[in-house]
């Protein structure tokens, strides 16, 4: 087991309005072994792919401008953002039954996209999805950054129901399902992702993407698993892990985990954030650049 490293990250919490300007990313369609992928893409320098979480671009934020976190990325590297089978228009969720499926999709879609030997940053589920492809074709990843990564199972541990917290509801709105996401689940970035009242649009985004994480966290042992975690000596790529200190979703022996068991893994905690890491506190891209520039 390689040595591990935590770090506590200090710092005043940055906030949604006021992003590092990197232009608006360009919207398309990539084809993907006969499914429609809808992809996101912009910035200067070395390729990176970005997976996005249960609270973040394609979820929660459409996409005609960069999430301030993907903005202060851009502003360094060319950022690849596709959006999952089931969310933001991108088809194909009714072939997809495990994580399997999953990982040979993101394959298929880095040989079609051209992408191969790039930095690959994952958050929440995508960070699952990330050390999964890691683990399976490490040929095509560098450098690897888990934000918040869901996937651990770890034994006597419970994480709260997912799919309770965010069910619609009449009354109360959206404020159970900020609880279980955010630090700060009544503060600006909370409020703006999950508002109690949501636009059309916002209902199509959030509802339609729930049901492609639904593919993999509505039944037990809901966004875990223990394979992976038995796996995780095996990932052979520099690896960065980013943890909320008060995420819900990934507690803090689940961190240790991740930050333990990869090889020479990096643990850094952030305080006053939550699962939703990448909206209440963008300037982590500038640990997440340093760590993807630095000396290999």
């Amino acid at each position: 087991m390689g040595v591990n490293v935590v770090d506590r990250h200090a710092g005043s919490p940055s906030r949604a309005g006021s992003p590092t300007r990197a232009g608006s990313p360009r919207r398309a369609t990539l084809a993907v072994s006969g499914r429609e992928v809808t992809l996101l893409r912009g910035g200067d320098g070395a390729r990176v792919l970005y997976l996005h979480g249960l609270c973040d671009i394609h979820a929660v934020w459409p996409g005609e401008q960069w999430t301030p976190f993907l903005a202060r990325l851009a502003t360094s590297f060319d950022v690849v953002a596709p959006a999952l089978p089931g969310y933001n228009a991108s088809a194909g969720l009714e072939d997809f039954d495990d994580v399997e499926d999953y990982v040979w999709h993101l394959v298929d879609l880095c040989h079609a996209a051209g992408l191969t030997d790039i930095d690959v940053v994952g958050h929440s589920f995508g960070g699952w999805f990330a050390a999964e492809l890691a683990l399976r074709r490490p040929e095509l990843v560098r450098r690897l950054v888990l934000v918040d990564p869901l996937g651990v199972h770890v034994r006597g541990v419970e994480v709260p129901p997912f799919f309770g917290a965010v069910a619609p509801r009449g009354i109360g709105g959206a404020g159970e399902a900020r609880r279980l996401l955010f630090a700060e689940p009544e503060g600006t970035v909370a409020l703006d992702a999950l508002p109690d009242v949501m636009t059309t649009e916002q209902q199509l985004l959030w509802f339609g993407g729930l049901a492609g994480a639904a593919r993999l966290g509505w039944k037990a042992p809901h966004f875990q698993s223990r394979k992976l975690t038995d796996r995780l000596g095996r990932v052979e790529v520099p690896t960065l892990v980013i943890r909320g200190e008060e995420d819900l979703l990934v507690p803090e022996e689940a961190g240790r985990v991740w930050g333990g068991s990869i090889p020479g893994a990096r643990l850094v905690e952030i305080p006053d954030a939550g699962h939703c890491l990448p909206l209440e506190r963008p300037e982590i891209a500038a640990e997440v650049e340093g760590f993807l520039v630095g000396p290999d």
